[in-house]
């Protein structure tokens, strides 16, 4: 049996026993009474409603459990025969729910009246009757009294009568009719929710990886290109001290980048150490031309943001503006007491560059998005570029 069916059956049982005990409230308060009654212990009356008393805890739980059971089933074939269609699904399953109820109604009296009188022979007391199972009425219409021999108690009470909707039996078997459903249709839409939000996260971790992949191939090409071009660079100039600082700190950018498709959002003093590494690679390759300037509030350094959040960014300063030793350009990392993280320059644009695709800046706002549930801002006014990053405070949204 797979897990959700028996998680279904649990429910189903805890409910059958709360709602019986529900319905057969006065009946135990009742039998309670009675027990603790001297003068009643003797009582025939007491024997009758003590049986009575497991008859109608076992009847009712039957009629709670079958009921939650069938409808569960019923209102899953709906939905697989109406195609996910909830209000055709909702009226198939009440309607021939509501049939299977009356048809065990309707055979309430006959098995009580078999059990209690023909198997136990246990009668009410004389005068009373069984909780309006047997009609009091003394004219019986001709050919409806049984062919079967019976005590002029049973002769008199053999008839049922339709009963009426303000008779209790009929209200606690409505009574628990509907709070069946009512569990069902609820517990239906609980599971549909979790259902919903499991292909929302199984969705949202195929869209974060889709994303961490392209922004592997947007960084991947350019920069070990270029990282190569400057190591050539460093060792044809013979500046060993510098060649070897400059495999270092290129071993710790292979090193971030390698560990962070394990990793989702880090803290700003991580991030922060993976920038001057590939910054100092930046620098020694436009050497005089390109500055950085990072200025952090200490307080903010355990904070966190998504991963490889800031590189795309100094790769897009990078790639759209004019550097040179005419033209250097500076980019600025600082944050500010709104809680951000801001990546500026001074527009340079090259004369040559078009406004670009844009995939980069998408691709960090998606999932900036997905992480954290808060949006990047981007403007470009005063001829300065800037982004802001909201930082968040703990790595739970």
């Amino acid at each position: 049996m797979s897990k959700g069916k028996s998680h279904n059956f649990l429910v189903g049982f805890l409910l059958s026993i709360l709602v019986t005990l529900f319905v057969n409230f006065s009946i135990l308060m009742r039998s309670y009474t009675m027990l603790f009654n001297v003068q009643s212990q003797n009582n025939p009356e007491t024997s009758f409603e003590t049986f009575f008393l497991f008859f109608s805890l076992a009847w009712f739980f039957l009629f709670s459990f079958l009921l939650f059971i069938l409808y569960e089933q019923l209102y899953a074939l709906a939905v697989r025969l109406f195609k996910e269609k909830e209000f055709k699904s909702f009226f198939f399953a009440t309607i021939l729910c509501l049939g299977f109820a009356y048809g065990l109604f309707q055979l309430y009296p006959a098995l009580h009246r078999t059990v209690m009188v023909d198997v136990l022979e246990i009668r009410p007391p004389n005068g009373e009757k069984s909780l309006f199972l047997y009609d009091d009425h003394k004219e019986i219409p001709p050919g409806r009294i049984p062919k079967m021999k019976a005590p002029p108690w049973d002769r008199e009470r053999m008839l049922i009568r339709p009963i009426p909707l303000f008779r209790p039996l009929f209200t606690e078997h409505l009574f628990v009719l509907l709070t069946v459903m009512l569990c069902v249709i609820l517990l239906r839409q609980l599971r549909s929710k979790q259902e919903m939000m499991l292909a929302y996260e199984k969705l949202k971790s195929e869209k974060f990886k889709s994303s961490y992949n392209a922004l592997m191939g947007q960084i991947n090409p350019h920069f070990f290109f270029n990282s190569l071009n400057g190591l050539n660079a460093l060792i044809r100039s013979g500046e060993k001290e510098q060649t070897l600082q400059y495999l270092d700190e290129l071993s710790n950018v292979f090193r971030y980048i390698l560990q962070s498709n394990h990793k989702e959002l880090v803290s700003l003093s991580e991030e922060l150490q993976f920038v001057k590494a590939y910054t100092y690679l930046l620098e020694v390759r436009y050497e005089g031309k390109l500055f950085f300037s990072i200025q952090t509030d200490p307080a903010y350094l355990f904070w966190h943001l998504p991963i490889l959040s800031i590189l795309p960014l100094i790769e897009n300063a990078v790639k759209h503006n004019v550097i040179s030793r005419q033209y250097p350009l500076q980019i600025d990392i600082y944050t500010t007491t709104e809680d951000e993280l801001v990546v500026s320059n001074k527009i340079q644009q090259k004369v040559e560059d078009s406004k670009g695709s844009g995939i980069g800046l998408k691709n960090l706002w998606e999932r900036y998005k997905m992480l954290t549930g808060k949006d990047i801002y981007i403007s470009a006014q005063r001829e300065y570029f800037k982004v802001r990053l909201p930082l968040i405070k703990n790595k739970e949204k």
